[in-house]
């Protein structure tokens, strides 16, 4: 970029100790608010300081389009020119209007506050009205570069806040504040007690009470005057802890008593289906029953059992006790069994169990 593209037209008011003039780009054809800082041996940081300004993007910010550091070390700096008037010349605007250019300013702070930078030349020279009415800061940095040029210390978020409450002040009052200021509700009774104590907040010099952050200063504008913040600035929501959750516990005390009687009942039951069903056995028979013979009917309809020789012989039934020669095909007796005392089931196998009773008539059990 060379300085013969521009040609200058007026001069525009300082900002932040730099002379400004406005110009005409003669290539783009467009009017420029154009600033030169003689920094010398720290033009290249001054520069450097100038383009991060450049990076924040704001709709109240003027747009920068170029930075130059001259062989010399001088810094060249091109902003857009708004056209519209100064926001020192303009009328008294409604309370309104005044809160939301108040709101625009105060977010176009926060842009840069954000990156770690500061206006530091926030004055209501420095404010453009558009056509619509809405601010446009101009100068932003200025102040800055000019100090690290220098060599002295860089402007604060805190002078911008400062800043901000001085132009505050004066648009609700018509006044400059003082340097211990009277309460703007006593300069206009219409400022409402909220709006005249953030204003009296943001001119404070206590440092145990600094100005409140510029982003909430931003949204407490625009809860004022009726208007929520943009998407950008609005605060994120706040992090809902999720719901307690109970510690897991154990069966209770009547869940687990149920279940042990439930068990228990289950276990009688089981008890009584085995001695029902003659699982037990007949281990607990008497020994003279558990030495009674048992033979099974050769038919089903018949009557009359054959049982080798070598089987114990049946009291009183078998008439023949001889020895049998065991080497030889052991003989068969053959006896018939008479009973009276149960019915006999011929329709299928049966066990007879033959009981000595001591009477002349033996007891034939038949089971099937």
């Amino acid at each position: 970029m060379s300085a013969d593209r521009y040609r200058g037209v007026a001069p525009l008011p300082a900002l932040g100790g730099v002379a400004r003039e406005l110009a005409v780009d003669q290539v783009a054809d467009h009017r420029v608010a154009l600033a030169r800082i003689p920094a010398g041996p720290r033009g290249v940081l001054a520069g450097e300081h100038l383009r991060r300004i450049a990076q924040c993007r704001h709709s109240s910010l003027a747009p920068v389009l170029d930075t130059v550091v001259d062989p010399d070390g001088a810094v060249l700096h091109v902003e857009a020119q708004a056209d519209g008037p100064l926001l020192s010349t303009a009328v008294r605007m409604p309370q309104t209007s005044v809160v939301l250019v108040a709101a625009d300013v105060a977010e176009a702070l926060a842009q840069l506050h954000a990156a770690g930078l500061a206006h530091g030349g926030l004055v209501a020279d420095a404010v453009v009205l558009d056509a619509s009415g809405r601010p446009l800061v101009m100068g932003a940095g200025l102040a800055g570069a000019a100090a690290i040029a220098d060599g002295r210390p860089q402007p604060a978020a805190a002078d911008d806040l400062r800043a901000l409450g001085r132009l505050l002040y004066l648009l609700l009052t018509g006044r400059e504040p003082a340097a211990q200021p009277a309460a703007p509700a006593a300069l206009a009774a219409d400022v409402p007690p909220a709006l005249n104590g953030l204003t009296l907040a943001l001119l404070s010099t206590d440092p145990e009470r600094p100005p409140p952050p510029t982003r909430l200063v931003a949204e407490r504008l625009r809860a004022l005057a009726g208007v929520p913040l943009p998407a950008a600035l609005a605060p994120p929501e706040p992090v809902r802890p999720p719901p307690p959750v109970a510690p897991k516990r154990g069966l209770s005390d009547a869940a687990l008593a149920a279940i042990v009687g439930g068990l228990a009942l289950l276990a009688i039951a089981l008890a009584l289906a085995t001695v029902d069903t003659g699982l037990l056995g007949d281990d607990e028979a008497p020994a003279d029953e558990q030495q009674i013979p048992t033979f099974t009917l050769p038919e089903a309809d018949a009557l009359t059992l054959t049982v080798t020789g070598d089987e114990l012989p049946l009291p009183d039934v078998l008439t023949d006790t001889a020895p049998i020669d065991t080497g030889a095909t052991a003989p068969t007796e053959t006896f018939e069994i008479f009973t009276d005392t149960v019915p006999v089931d011929t329709t299928a196998d049966a066990t007879a169990t033959v009981q000595d009773t001591g009477a002349a008539t033996d007891i034939v059990t038949l089971t099937g």
